[in-house]
């Protein structure tokens, strides 16, 4: 059964699953999931398959979806959060991507990151001369570089979470954080872009490596299909869900 927008315009959207017992039975549901968002209706979805059908997932937001979200801005969608399918053309299938690609056929276009150094302009016009930014580029992935390994050694025996920022200044690379454009540019492409967090509150532990990339790939494509990214999320949710109210 698909799962309409009229469904999740709830301020507290209770879902459960098909053919079972209502919220209103004495025993109540075995699972309580907090969050329809994409953790949330996959985290449902993979305990429908494995039999586990007595659950309900609560939502305080008046949509599905969590961070992948539109509105309409001026008679168009915009999206307000997740835009790309990251990690495409590796090794492994990315599990979102045939979703996207192939069964919502959702517009999406390949990301070109691949000139980040001829393409750093400055604050009055003009750009940064490649060499220069492609000398910080190299610098910024030499420590990142060693950051990879410190992540190793961190997992097993560190029970405090690093962070990049930390991780910067074990290699005396931006100690006090950037301060010349271009690394300030670099840092924020890197990681603010990246993970949505500047380096001082982003975890060093699973993000570099991040393996989105070294699981699936290192291409990304840019979802610009109207009927917004979410519709991944409600594709998702109607295989297994219903409205309880």
């Amino acid at each position: 059964m698909t799962l309409t927008r009229a469904t999740a315009a709830l301020v507290l959207a209770v879902l459960t699953i098909a053919h079972h017992a209502s919220l209103a039975t004495a025993a109540g549901p075995k699972v309580i999931i907090v969050g329809a968002g994409m953790s949330g209706i996959s985290a449902g979805k993979r305990l429908s398959e494995a039999g586990i059908t007595d659950l309900v997932i609560l939502e305080a937001t008046d949509h599905v979806g969590g961070r992948m979200h539109k509105r309409d801005f001026g008679g168009i969608s915009v999206e307000m959060g997740a835009n790309w399918v990251e990690g495409v053309d590796g090794g492994e299938m990315n599990p979102i991507w045939p979703i996207v690609n192939s069964t919502l056929k959702l517009t999406n276009f390949r990301s070109d990151f691949d000139h980040l150094a001829s393409n750093v302009y400055k604050e009055k016009g003009g750009v940064y001369k490649k060499a220069y930014v492609q000398k910080r580029i190299n610098l910024s992935d030499k420590v990142e570089e060693g950051g990879q390994g410190l992540a190793c050694l961190a997992r097993p025996v560190w029970p405090a979470i690093m962070s990049i920022l930390a991780m910067q200044r074990l290699n005396d690379h931006l100690p006090n954080g950037p301060s010349a454009a271009v690394d300030m540019i670099l840092d924020y492409f890197k990681y603010d872009y990246e993970f949505a967090e500047p380096p001082r509150v982003t975890s060093l532990q699973n993000t570099i490596p991040l393996a989105t990339f070294s699981d699936f790939g290192d291409d990304v494509y840019f979802v610009a299909d109207q009927r917004g990214y979410e519709a991944v999320v409600y594709h998702l949710a109607g295989q297994y869900l219903k409205a309880a109210r």
